[in-house]
C-alpha cells in the first residue's frame, strides 16, 4: 500500500517552537539570599555581631485602627436618638401616607374591617402566613437539638 499525504499545512505532529523562554526563578532567588559559609570558615569575630534591634519604641500616637475603634464607640456612646427631632415630627405630620386618624367614622371602621378580611382570606397571604409559621416552628426544633452540644469540651462555653 501506498502512502498519500493529503496535509497541505506540514506535518501535524510537529512540536511547536517556543517563542518565550522559561522563566527561571530559583536563579533570581537565589542571587538575592546571601550566601552562607560552610562552619569551618565562621570566624569567632563573626559571632560576636550582636544582632540589630528590630523593634520599634512605641508610639505615643495610636495607631489607625485604635483610631477607628475608638470612634465606634464614641458613635455608640453618644448618638442621637432622632424619633423625637422636632424635623422627624415635622416630617411625619406633613408627609400624606402619614397621616392620623384621630377619629374615624363607623363606616370607616367598617371598611378597613371588610378590607382586612379580604387580605386575611387571600390564598397568597395565607401560604405567607403558614410558610412563616412552618418557619418559626423549624427554627424552634433547631434550638432544641442545637440546646445540649455535641462535644463535651462545648458545654464548658455556653
Amino acid at each position: 500500500m501506498g502512502f498519500i499525504n493529503f496535509n497541505t499545512f506540514g506535518n501535524w505532529f510537529q512540536k511547536p517552537q517556543n517563542s518565550i523562554p522559561p522563566i527561571n526563578l530559583l536563579s533570581g532567588i537565589l542571587l538575592n539570599t546571601p550566601r552562607t559559609l560552610k562552619f569551618s570558615s565562621i570566624s569567632a569575630s563573626n559571632t560576636s555581631k550582636k544582632a540589630p534591634n528590630l523593634e520599634t519604641p512605641p508610639s505615643e500616637e495610636p495607631g489607625k485602627y485604635k483610631k477607628m475603634l475608638e470612634r465606634f464607640f464614641w458613635e455608640s456612646e453618644t448618638m442621637p436618638y432622632f424619633r423625637h427631632a422636632p424635623e422627624v415630627d415635622r416630617i411625619l405630620n406633613e408627609y400624606p401616607n402619614f397621616e392620623k386618624k384621630e377619629n374615624p367614622t363607623e363606616e370607616k371602621i367598617r371598611e378597613n374591617k371588610k378590607w382586612w378580611n379580604e387580605f386575611k382570606s387571600s390564598p397568597v397571604v395565607q401560604i405567607m402566613a403558614r410558610a412563616e409559621e412552618i418557619a418559626m416552628k423549624m427554627t424552634e426544633m433547631e434550638l432544641e437539638e442545637n440546646a445540649n452540644p455535641y462535644w463535651d469540651e462545648d458545654s464548658l462555653y455556653i
